[in-house]
């Protein structure tokens, strides 16, 4: 049996002049280099079964060795073990089988090769097949119990995605041998937390969901203020606060809108479960993209530009602290933490891949967290509805959050799943008017006063959209409302009602919305795209695809269809089919100015 080779490669020569005889001791025969340039080269020619790489950021050229370990997905060709001065890698590397710090961990360097030895023949498998049912069931349970997340059909692709990576950084043989791997050194090598960095991470940008930073600018800090005039504090948490822009948002609005909070107590507390979003948060560093709804007097007064990077300044910066924090099994409230006596809780698109058991369970101690009176916001998706009555919805600014009330006898809440998001709108092109309005009854159970002279329905129903897409729910539905009251059969309001239905969860009604419009129109593209929604949603994969191909025979220019069902084809394995489709979404975006709204995507550009 040929021995197992082990490649050091450190530019400086130090990792070999440290390691090379207790390598050799353990048995394996070793090989070292100091030159960058070559590792390729010297990867295909002398073909070793593990590399243990030396990265330094204190070098020249450091940043550059990160760069090409993960851009030359090295980790695929080999096993890697990586050493550095720098902690903090650790949670950016995760395609490593292992992160050493120095001074190295010797035993542990040697349990390592030992582990890639036993498993060498899979250090070859690239490829897993798909997760079946009793293998997703054993990580269903183990996810769950250690970190309240919940993978169903739904999110499978996102976690076998994640799996994967690992497997492959830690020569699994298939799920089960990971799974063992998982329950062994998931705390003592980090390797559940490496896991989650790769099933958390989703896109958040600054300022997102205008309508909560209004009615925090406008009624709640005010409010708080003038409650805590004389204690001078203010304390916020960010649960769930990802790559930071949520937490600094709160900081950029407290300091711009408010001088007269100088001199005060401020805490943000901002805290995920993902290590790597932390350590992205910490350094404050972002691209245009996240700061697109982002007030350009803001931009200017706290971040630097450094190339094509916006570097957000100390004086924002120092007013966040950012933790790790699971909600699942982590401890709140705490006053070790900074979990305590909070006036504010953000939570939003967190508590989504949570079952409803776990979300009863956070709520419950977030009310405790929380003064009398504090206020929680969640998603726009995301509701109390079920899971709490210890807190009442208020509605202001065009969007709703929770107050707590002061304590009360309060009913047993009752287990029930939250909706599940529907891509918001964008306002789609104003329909030709219908110059003969009927006076049927509205729709809605709200709806604006009369207009003192007529008004458009196409009209209104634009306007109907644009608060749609600015999350102003309340208004958008009275709109809708006001628009079928005066002509019952106006297709596009209806599908509006639909979207809003679908939006909270009421399927059926939303179902039903797509019916009257159908008995319409049935040549109109959008009832098929939300009908296939529905369909997603309920996890009918193959009745959403059916109903994205109709809206295509419609419009083959509807790009959204086109995008989920590559979505589809992708979950199903039908590599490609969904390339065509992710085709044909690129063709008709390219086609676009690069900020021009992509309609129903949700608030996308192009």
């Amino acid at each position: 049996m040929t021995s197992f080779h082990v490649l050091i490669a450190d530019p400086d020569d130090g990792l070999c002049q440290e390691l090379s005889a207790l390598v050799e001791s353990a048995g394996y025969r070793v090989d070292c280099m100091t030159s960058r340039g070559g590792l390729d080269r010297a990867l295909r020619e002398l073909q070793p079964h593990a590399l243990i790489l030396g990265v330094s950021l204190n070098e020249p050229g450091g940043l550059n060795v990160v760069r090409h370990f993960e851009t030359a997905r090295l980790a695929r060709k080999v096993p890697v073990v990586i050493i550095s001065d720098r902690a903090d890698l650790e949670y950016e590397l995760l395609d490593a089988f292992d992160f050493l710090t120095r001074p190295v961990d010797e035993l542990r360097l040697l349990e390592d090769l030992a582990q890639l030895k036993q498993n060498r023949s899979a250090a070859e498998a690239v490829l897993y097949p798909p997760m079946g049912e009793e293998d997703l069931s054993r990580f269903q349970t183990y996810l769950t119990m250690r970190s309240g997340l919940h993978f169903d059909q739904r999110n499978l692709r996102l976690l076998e995605s994640g799996m994967h990576r690992r497997m492959r950084a830690v020569s699994a043989r298939d799920y089960r041998d990971y799974l063992t791997y998982l329950q062994q050194f998931g705390e003592s090598r980090q390797e559940l937390k490496k896991l989650l960095g790769l099933l958390t991470i989703g896109e958040t940008y600054f300022f997102r969901y205008l309508a909560h930073y209004e009615a925090l600018r406008r009624e709640i800090i005010p409010q708080l203020m003038e409650r805590n005039r004389h204690s001078r504090t203010l304390r916020i948490w960010s649960a769930g606060c990802s790559t930071g822009e949520e937490p600094y948002s709160l900081a950029m609005l407290l300091l711009y809108h408010f001088p007269q909070l100088a001199g005060w107590h401020l805490h943000i507390l901002a805290t995920d479960i993902n290590q790597q979003a932390l350590v992205k948060a910490e350094q404050g560093r972002y691209g245009p993209r996240a700061l697109r709804l982002t007030e350009p007097a803001l931009i200017e007064k706290y971040f630097r530009r450094e190339g094509t990077e916006f570097v957000l300044g100390d004086q924002i910066r120092r007013h966040v602290a950012f933790r790790h924090l699971n909600l699942h099994t982590g401890t709140y409230p705490d006053a070790q933490n900074g979990t305590e006596n909070l006036d504010i809780i953000f939570c939003r698109n967190v508590m989504i891949y949570f079952r409803p058991a776990t979300s009863r369970k956070v709520v419950e101690r977030f009310s405790r967290c929380l003064r009398d009176g504090g206020y929680l916001f969640l998603g726009h998706a995301e509701t109390l509805l079920n899971l709490s009555a210890d807190f009442e919805r208020v509605t202001a600014q065009g969007g709703f959050f929770y107050r707590l009330g002061a304590p009360a006898a309060k009913q047993a809440p009752v287990v029930a799943a939250a909706p599940v998001e529907i891509p918001r709108a964008i306002p789609p092109e104003v329909p030709a008017a219908n110059k003969n309005p009927s006076p049927a009854g509205p729709v809605a159970q709200t709806a604006p006063p009369a207009p003192s002279a007529p008004v458009d329905p196409a009209l209104l129903c634009s306007q109907a959209w644009q608060a749609f897409e600015r999350e102003d729910f309340g208004r958008a539905e009275a709109l809708f409302g006001e628009v079928l009251s005066r002509t019952p059969q106006h297709v596009d309001a209806l599908v509006g009602q639909g979207f809003l239905q679908a939006n909270r969860g009421a399927y059926q009604a939303a179902l039903a919305a797509c019916e009257r419009a159908l008995q319409i129109d049935d040549l109109c593209p959008q009832i098929y795209l939300l009908r296939g929604l529905i369909c997603a949603m309920e996890e009918d994969s193959a009745g959403a695809a059916e109903e994205y191909r109709k809206a295509l025979l419609l419009d083959m220019s509807f790009i959204m269809p086109h995008y989920y069902l590559s979505r589809i084809f992708s979950r199903q394995g039908r590599s490609r089919d969904a390339r065509r489709e992710l085709r044909n979404t690129l063709r008709l975006l390219e086609s676009l100015p690069d900020e021009t709204l992509v309609p129903y995507s949700g608030g996308a550009d192009a």
